[in-house]
């Protein structure tokens, strides 16, 4: 009897180690239901500039906000999106290299003169859900 509650607590346990935990990532300030938004997310020690952990491209149904749900193991990690007006799989840039869509980052981080770095953009998703905002400019 103590060994099958024993094997049943070590099983449980290991279930709960190993499920995964829901981001909802709420996409605002949508100007236009033209094209696609574009989200990454990206683990702990990858560059915000390479290619996401967990890509996702989101259809409009309209303007405002759209919500993606995401099943994650929990632990940190940082966002990325930016709304692919022309649908050309690509953020248009200026000539001054500057975005010409509309993108955002987790934390509302706003870039200056270079593309954030993971910390900059960071957040914790824990277990039972997580729930962050990326508010396109």
């Amino acid at each position: 009897m103590k060994f099958s509650l024993l094997v049943f607590f070590w099983v449980t346990s290991l279930l709960v180690t190993f499920t995964d935990s829901t981001l909802t990532v709420e996409i605002t300030n949508i100007k236009s239901a033209k094209g696609t938004i574009k989200i990454g997310i990206f683990k702990k020690g990858t560059k915000l500039t390479s290619k996401p952990d967990y890509p996702y491209v989101l259809a409009l149904n309209g303007q405002g906000t759209e919500h993606v749900v995401f099943r994650l193991p929990s632990g940190r990690y940082a966002c990325a999106a930016y709304h692919d007006v022309n649908n050309n799989d690509e953020l248009d840039k200026n000539l001054f290299g500057y975005p010409k869509e509309a993108f955002g980052f987790s934390n509302d981080f706003r870039p200056v003169l270079s593309a954030p770095n993971f910390e900059d953009c960071a957040f914790e998703v824990k277990q039972g859900g997580t729930t962050i905002k990326v508010k396109l400019k």
